[in-house]
């Protein structure tokens, strides 16, 4: 079974060059091949190809365009058997991986996390957060880290999200309900060894304001190897 990561990256330069070595990680220890959608010339070219992941040069609006964008260049270029969706803050470690890889294998279409972690670089901070509370969200997967299948991806056409710039795990859900026979399943980070990580503090799209947190130890984080550098920033 083979997967693909598909991403999109724009400024906080310090960051993304944490985010390529995580890069390399999951190429050289599970061989995935990463599919990058940057809006900022040469220079961001240059950066993700030297970590060996493919680039394309998208308009950075709607960022749904640069997701579709990426995702069907990985369809094209690689011929996975699914799709991890990241953002280039986002950093997941080998476990989840491992996962992904036997769902596919075992014929899922669609999976994700219910629940994250989350880590404020300015105040130095972990959190997790457990998940969405009002009812017509309740149980569902955060739009970070979700796997798609090929089949999946073929259902939709090819372009899992609609023409926005916030909401875009809303709105594969949604477009996802229509096909019923789609074999999904949704997992949960608390209590098992499944670590994946949203940094905040250098510009995201949302914020922690938002959010029901409950603060954690960033020990909790170590089994990602990059986060020794994402705590010195």
């Amino acid at each position: 079974m083979k997967l693909s990561i598909v991403t999109a990256i724009w400024k906080r330069e310090n960051l993304t060059r944490i985010f390529l070595k995580s890069v390399q990680r999951y190429w050289q220890d599970h061989g995935i091949h990463t599919v990058i959608a940057g809006s900022e010339g040469v220079h961001t070219r240059e950066m993700c190809l030297d970590a060996g992941a493919g680039y394309i040069e998208v308009p950075n609006e709607p960022l749904s365009g640069k997701y579709n964008k990426a995702i069907m260049t990985a369809y094209a270029n690689y011929n996975p058997d699914g799709f991890i969706v990241l953002g280039s803050d986002d950093f997941m470690n080998d476990e989840i991986i491992n996962k992904y890889l036997s769902l596919i294998e075992l014929g899922y279409d669609f999976a994700g996390f219910k629940d994250c972690y989350y880590y404020d670089a300015k105040k130095k901070q972990g959190y997790f957060w457990n998940g969405w509370t009002v009812s017509h969200r309740r149980g569902e997967s955060i739009g970070m880290g979700r796997l798609l299948s090929r089949n999946a991806l073929t259902l939709l056409g090819g372009r899992p999200w609609s023409k926005g710039n916030r909401g875009l795990d809303w709105i594969m859900t949604q477009r996802l309900k229509k096909f019923k026979k789609l074999k999904r399943m949704t997992l949960s980070m608390k209590d098992n060894n499944y670590v994946l990580v949203d940094i905040k503090g250098f510009g995201s799209i949302s914020s922690l304001g938002s959010y029901d947190l409950e603060p954690v130890d960033t020990l909790c984080f170590r089994s990602i190897p990059e986060f020794s550098e994402i705590l010195e920033l």
